[in-house]
């Protein structure tokens, strides 16, 4: 089952960034259109948001606005803490956004994006509770309407960190329906549950952060493949050719998780691969060590996506986005 399945160059380089974000967790596009949706977590110094950066114009992004019928899909504009991320197509000019949503309580976001003249806004929306004990990471969209959701510790639990040190099962994957709502994906347990795609057959594609690995998963949840990685896997992005851009941490988990919250250096080194969903064939794309990304202002990946010909990369502190561009050597 398992497959390590390496390439080891990097040809992509730091080329520009995104600014007037802040710990921009996550990212992905409105099919479509040119125009990226951002999930910044909430900070010391910031209330958590969702922004908005037109790639034709991709210097700066803005917070998107919330229409008042909005409203009720959270808490209050300074209990928002969004995380994980997903999009999908509901009309021409209208679309959903499912948001991980920790603020005020564990919940999903289902909230419907329409576009105006200033690009993206949020028209409405509604709350999706999760279950309790759950702590959700990612988000993605199943082929029936549905969706998957990683849950990466019990958040009753106080041990979790430790478990994370030890790679010891802390959460799994949990799906959504519309006419069944919450169940268990599977039974396979996961240490530190991350990011989450599914592939057009539906297949899933998990990242067990703690533990360095990825499985892939069939229609019932049962693990089918999976390939270790030596980074800490953490969001996955599709591709135009129907690869998986996946970005991670160069750390141990439990030196990383909470790091700013407790006062701490948070570590910055992290590694983009392209990943095969069918072979979990692996491919290195960029590899920033520490030096690397004290010297270039910008670490800590947390997701990547393909824009053109570039990549951009999110990241867990900082406050912009890094865009990287294929080398010319």
């Amino acid at each position: 089952m398992a497959r390590d399945i390496h390439t080891d160059h990097a040809s992509y380089q730091l080329s520009g960034f995104v600014d007037g974000v802040w710990h921009p967790e996550d990212l992905v596009e409105l099919p479509g259109t040119s125009w990226v949706i951002v999930s910044c977590m909430r900070s010391a110094d910031h209330a958590g948001g969702l922004f908005k950066v037109d790639t034709a114009q991709p210097s700066h992004a803005t917070e998107l606005r919330w229409a008042p019928a909005a409203q009720q899909a959270r808490l209050g504009p300074q209990i928002f803490d969004p995380h994980g991320i997903a999009a999908r197509r509901l009309a021409d000019e209208t679309f959903e956004l499912l948001v991980v949503d920790h603020g005020g309580g564990e919940a999903i976001d289902r909230l419907v994006i329409e576009l105006g003249e200033e690009g993206p806004f949020v028209a409405t929306g509604e709350r999706l509770v999760q279950p309790p004990r759950t702590s959700a990471n990612a988000v993605a969209y199943l082929p029936d309407g549905g969706f998957v959701m990683t849950s990466m510790f019990d958040p009753t639990d106080r041990e979790f960190v430790s478990r994370f040190a030890r790679a010891e099962p802390t959460g799994q994957v949990w799906r959504w329906s519309p006419a069944k709502g919450w169940s268990r994906f599977g039974d396979r347990p996961m240490s530190g549950a991350n990011g989450i795609a599914v592939s057009r057959d539906g297949f899933v594609i998990a990242c067990e952060w703690a533990a360095r690995r990825v499985w892939r998963l069939d229609r019932d949840g049962r693990a089918v493949a999976s390939v270790e990685t030596d980074f800490l896997p953490d969001n996955l992005r599709w591709t135009a050719d129907g690869r998986l851009l996946l970005a991670g941490q160069s750390t141990r988990p439990e030196v990383l998780f909470g790091c700013e919250a407790r006062g701490d250096r948070c570590p910055l080194a992290f590694k983009v691969v392209r990943l095969d969903p069918t072979s979990l064939a692996i491919e290195s794309l960029i590899a920033i060590d520490e030096a690397g990304a004290k010297a270039e202002g910008f670490g800590g990946a947390t997701g990547a996506m393909q824009v053109g010909e570039q990549i951009w990369v999110g990241s867990f502190t900082g406050q912009r986005i890094g865009i990287f561009s294929p080398s010319s050597a």
